[in-house]
């Protein structure tokens, strides 16, 4: 072969990068051990809010406090869904003001680590975030720690209980 030197090393660096990627299993930024399980719960909201569409991208969300469903649309005009994780309160208010950003249509925020979603309301101008109800398995107990509540339960009642009463 009598190819130039700039396109032997553009290939073998695709290459190695393909070797990479299989080798991890694939795309790296999806559900995996990166991602802890309010995250994963994170990105299950997402999917059920995405009604069966795509999830393209999902951006920054490891360690973010809430994330943010992104309609996008693309410079081709196609539209997908993207998934960004938002580290304060603030950061999240700013994000869904309407009209800060041009080509974006928010459909929904999220509570990561309080695993709940939140109601965006605007109020004369202001946007005030309203936080729904936890959502079952978002915010799993281990069983050491369910052991010894339900032990301090049983002493406190046992405390508390009325005497000569066998019940």
């Amino acid at each position: 072969m009598n190819e130039p030197e700039y396109l032997l090393r553009l290939r073998r660096a695709r290459e190695q990068k393909q070797a990479k990627d299989t080798s991890e299993g694939g795309r790296p930024d999806q559900t995996g051990p990166s991602l802890s399980t309010q995250e994963q719960e994170t990105l299950r909201w997402a999917r059920e809010v995405a009604a069966g569409q795509e999830l393209r991208s999902i951006r920054n969300l490891a360690g973010a406090r809430f994330a943010v469903l992104v309609r996008l649309q693309s410079a081709s005009g196609t539209r997908f869904l993207s998934v960004e994780g938002i580290p304060t309160r603030d950061a999240l208010k700013e994000r869904v003001k309407p009209g800060a950003t041009v080509g974006e249509e928010v459909l929904g925020a999220y509570e990561v680590r309080g695993g709940r979603p939140v109601s965006i309301v605007l109020e004369q101008g202001q946007v005030n975030l309203k936080m729904g109800t936890p959502r079952p398995g978002a915010n799993p107990v281990s069983p050491e720690r369910m052991l010894r509540k339900a032990a301090a339960e049983a002493e406190h009642r046992a405390k508390t209980k009325p005497k000569g009463r066998d019940r």
